[in-house]
């Protein structure tokens, strides 16, 4: 099996993207947040009328200047928020929080030391 270097540098990429996104949603994601499956967001976007996350996932990797990669639907208390993870040009993995309610950005919280 025969690859192309762009091809080779896209699995690798995108391999290590999967990764990073883990170990970050495992550190910053607060204990008293609840986020759901994909059956159970579907199931929260009707009972609540929540915004479609895909306009907000490209929306968020635009502003990003990067390729939107995956969003989730959590719970903080009353609040339903679109965690949206994008991997910026630099290689980066940003998590860009909106309330999924209005699909404005909601504030980032700040890292911990």
């Amino acid at each position: 099996m025969t690859f192309r270097c762009g091809t080779t540098i896209r699995i690798v990429t995108a391999g290590a993207a999967l990764v990073a996104t883990s170990v970050v949603r495992a550190e910053e994601t607060s204990p008293n947040t609840e986020c759901y499956t994909v059956a159970q967001t579907r199931e929260k976007i009707a009972q609540h009328g929540l915004a479609d996350p895909v306009p907000l996932l490209r929306k968020a990797g635009a502003e990003n200047q990067g390729e939107p990669l995956a969003a989730r639907l959590c719970r903080n208390g009353e609040v339903f928020i679109y965690d949206i993870t994008v991997m910026r040009r630099d290689g980066r993995i940003e998590r860009v929080p909106i309330n999924a309610a209005d699909g404005k950005p909601q504030p980032r919280r700040e890292k911990r030391p």
